[in-house]
């Protein structure tokens, strides 16, 4: 969520207010500082900021714009006529629905707060799971339409599949791939995760998120930042698990630790393939490896490689390399 037009104390009481009428837990609603990655954009209701934010909001589809006046009454910023939001309105807006988490065996009811859900969606899952990987603290359930799949232990960066069938890495990967956008993250404790996950297999976690983002299409958030030359910056190098023999994939590293760059500016500077390049980025942002960032100003087209023989001057050093390293593909 993000806060336009107030000070930090005022900003704080309008968060506090929309926690408690959803009924949400204090981190389920946070404060952003970059507007693609919000969910809401909340503005004081003057001309000049309101058409502003219509503006903001016109170009971003899926994001919620929302006007308070000078005693912090909310409207909807997109209605033809400003009507009022109570706390039910914003209840239904904001609080995600609350289930028992199904348990795969009889146990005892404990007071936890497993079944709350904190992000539904391609672009709140992903937003959370970056979040907790980076924290590496507490255990959830991914579920598609209220049918588990998944436990995660962030803290030992593991997964934990709920059905037979998902065994296979790879084919789990891809059937969860290409339903991101149904996925929903629910919080567990650590004794309802010790409860669900049993002696189940465990699955290294980065791994399998990784193949997750090759799959699918329900990128539209993070396709739009790279349309608008979005430049990625990896800030360390992932798992070598997740790059395997994928010589490409080393080279994007050794490029993206070294520099920000926009996606066309990898495919020009490596001569790669833009539909691996892409798939490469949303692996690599999912996972936590990197961050993405819409420069201010679009920067000029960079100069087309020259062109020798084989390919790029850089895509010939590196084979050198691989040569005498006797690294061949």
């Amino acid at each position: 969520m993000l806060v336009v037009g107030s000070d930090t104390r005022e900003e704080q009481v309008l968060l506090g207010r929309l926690r408690q009428a959803a009924g949400l837990p204090p981190d389920a609603l946070q404060r952003c500082a970059d507007l693609d990655q919000c969910d809401l954009l909340l503005v004081r209701d003057t001309p000049a900021l309101r058409s502003a934010a219509r503006h903001m909001a016109s170009k971003r589809p899926n994001m919620r714009l929302w006007m308070h006046d000078d005693d912090g009454v909310v409207h909807d910023g997109l209605a033809a006529s400003p009507v009022s939001l109570d706390d039910a309105q914003i209840q239904r807006a904001l609080a995600p629905v609350q289930v028992a988490v199904p348990v795969l065996e009889a146990a005892p009811v404990e007071a936890t707060a497993d079944g709350v859900f904190v992000a539904t969606g391609a672009k709140q899952v992903t937003r959370v799971l970056r979040r907790r990987l980076q924290e590496k603290q507490g255990y959830a359930l991914l579920s598609v339409q209220h049918k588990p799949r998944l436990l995660i232990d962030f803290e030992h960066d593991l997964a934990v599949p709920l059905q037979a069938t998902a065994a296979d890495e790879p084919s789990l990967a891809q059937q969860l791939g290409e339903v991101f956008d149904l996925l929903a993250l629910q919080e567990l404790s650590p004794s309802g995760f010790l409860r669900q996950a049993g002696e189940l297999s465990r699955l290294p976690l980065r791994p399998l998120l990784w193949q997750m983002a090759q799959c699918g299409d329900n990128w539209t958030d993070f396709e739009r930042r790279l349309q608008q030359h979005a430049q990625m910056r990896l800030l360390r190098w992932p798992d070598f698990r997740v790059l395997a023999h994928q010589h490409d994939g080393f080279r994007l590293c050794s490029l993206l630790l070294k520099k920000p760059c926009s996606l066309h500016e990898c495919t020009q500077l490596l001569d790669l393939d833009v539909d691996a390049t892409r798939a490469f980025m949303r692996s690599a942002y999912l996972c936590g490896y990197a961050e993405v960032k819409v420069p201010e100003t679009p920067p000029s087209p960079p100069p087309a490689p020259i062109r020798n023989g084989a390919g790029t001057l850089l895509a010939r050093m590196w084979r050198s390399v691989r040569n005498r390293t006797g690294l061949h593909a």
